[in-house]
């Protein structure tokens, strides 16, 4: 028993022990942090390393967060470390008998020394985040390497591209310069792991599919920069208009065409099914269109909407069509029908009565019935003169016109068989053209 005591007790001095070994300060005879940074910045000056060829500055990104992408503005919001790289010979302490390798700074040190100035060219809003204090970590190594982090977010703009709206894909890219120095002074560079992730990006309307790095050469007035980019693609989830646009859409046209099926006379039914149908279509498309910004050329989602309500425009179109028609066959066209009908029946009479009469008059009192009808507007000073001038031809082009017959309820059953077919040939062109258009953009991404 005693001896499992003096055992733990043993082993407690040897952690603790090694404990404060970690935490004792330089032994006599090396360096310490304080005395090499003041030895370091007693003949230090804020310029370019005097070097035969220029800073090279390696750079890398670990995206902690996409929070938003905005149409309206055309930007998107991202957290990131931005960390940047790059030796200074003036600030290498590996002639000290230094007890650590590295030494690990106040945010407030790199005000002291010369910096390669890098910023995003393209930001729109930047800020460096600080909880409580600046969100800057600096490390020098005894080489006289710096490495330099930043926590900050960034507001970029995005290259929109809205033409296969709901089905896009949008770009937005990070470009990073050196404001202060042309290529000759300073080059920049993506490290061998340029771009990670931190987590999965998550955001409610889009996807990120893939991020790539590029490094370009921009010419300026005062020479050529390095810039690096890092463009971040992003697809859009459309689910939220399939439920919120299109399912709608179809329903609202279906029920349009409802009117078919009613009675002709029920005008004040079918009036109100399809002014109703049309002004549904048109608030859904203003809904729509308020979230996006206003682009002078023609997005999917624009043809989708037009022609939903073309064709709802189609069938008020038809209702009109087939009021003018119950109207006529049901009044005044009737009508006039009918009396003309009566008139060449008259005609024909008068016609078979004075075909039966010889040249000689006195014989017409031996047909007691054509005496025995009252004739009317009978000229005898023409009896004998050419039919065609007197009667009608009952092959003349007034005769067939009357014969036309154009039903409404004939018009309604054709409409309720077109409308359909043309509205199933728009879908078939339409989703066919769009999705085609998805599949090429996601077919040229690479992540």
């Amino acid at each position: 028993m005693l001896s499992l005591l003096l055992s733990t007790i043993i082993f407690t001095f040897i952690l603790f022990d090694k404990a404060t070994a970690r935490r004792r300060k330089c032994p006599d005879g090396f360096w310490k942090e304080d005395a090499i940074i003041q030895a370091l910045m007693e003949n230090y000056t804020k310029i370019l390393p005097e070097i035969e060829d220029a800073v090279q500055v390696d750079v890398e990104i670990h995206v902690q967060d996409v929070s938003a992408l905005n149409e309206i503005t055309a930007d998107f919001n991202v957290d990131i470390l931005y960390t940047q790289l790059w030796n200074d010979q003036s600030l290498s302490f590996a002639n000290y008998n230094a007890c650590k390798r590295n030494i690990t700074m106040e945010s407030k040190f790199i005000t002291h020394i010369w910096t390669p100035n890098t910023c995003i060219i393209n930001a729109k809003r930047t800020m460096i985040h600080a909880s409580p204090t600046d969100n800057i970590m600096v490390i020098l190594y005894e080489n006289g390497t710096i490495w330099v982090n930043y926590r900050m977010s960034v507001k970029a703009p995005c290259d929109l591209d809205l033409r296969i709206f709901p089905f896009d894909t949008q770009s937005c890219t990070l470009r990073f310069e050196s404001y202060s120095h042309n290529k000759d002074e300073v080059t920049l560079r993506w490290m061998k792991n340029a771009i990670t992730l931190m987590k999965p990006v998550q955001l409610p309307d889009f996807d990120l599919v893939c991020y790539r790095t590029n490094n370009e050469t921009i010419l300026y007035p005062n020479g050529y920069w390095d810039q690096l980019q890092v463009i971040f693609t992003f697809k859009r989830r459309y689910g939220f208009y399939i439920l919120q646009a299109y399912i709608p859409t179809y329903l609202t046209i279906i029920v349009s065409w409802v009117g078919f099926c009613m009675e002709p006379k029920a005008l004040p039914a079918r009036t109100t099914v399809g002014v109703s149908s049309l002004l549904a279509l048109t608030f859904q498309f203003g809904n729509i269109l308020k979230n996006l910004p206003r682009v002078s050329y023609i997005k999917a989602m624009d043809v989708w909407m037009l022609g939903c309500i073309t064709f709802v425009f189609c069938t008020i179109v038809e209702l009109a069509f087939v009021c003018f028609i119950t109207r006529c066959f049901g009044g005044n066209l009737k009508k006039k029908i009918t009396r003309k009908q009566r008139q060449c029946k008259q005609h024909r009479s008068q016609q078979l009565c004075l075909s039966s009469v010889s040249p000689n008059t006195n014989d017409i009192y031996h047909r007691p019935d054509c005496l025995s009808r009252k004739v009317t507007n009978f000229d005898v000073d023409g009896l004998f003169t050419s039919e065609k001038a007197t009667y009608p031809n009952r092959y003349s082009g007034k005769r067939s016109l009357l014969t036309i017959d154009i039903r409404p309820e004939t018009v309604d059953k054709l409409s309720l068989v077109c409308f359909p077919l043309a509205f199933t040939l728009f879908n078939l062109v339409y989703w066919w053209y769009y999705l085609f258009s998805t599949l090429e953009h996601s077919g040229g991404m690479t992540e």
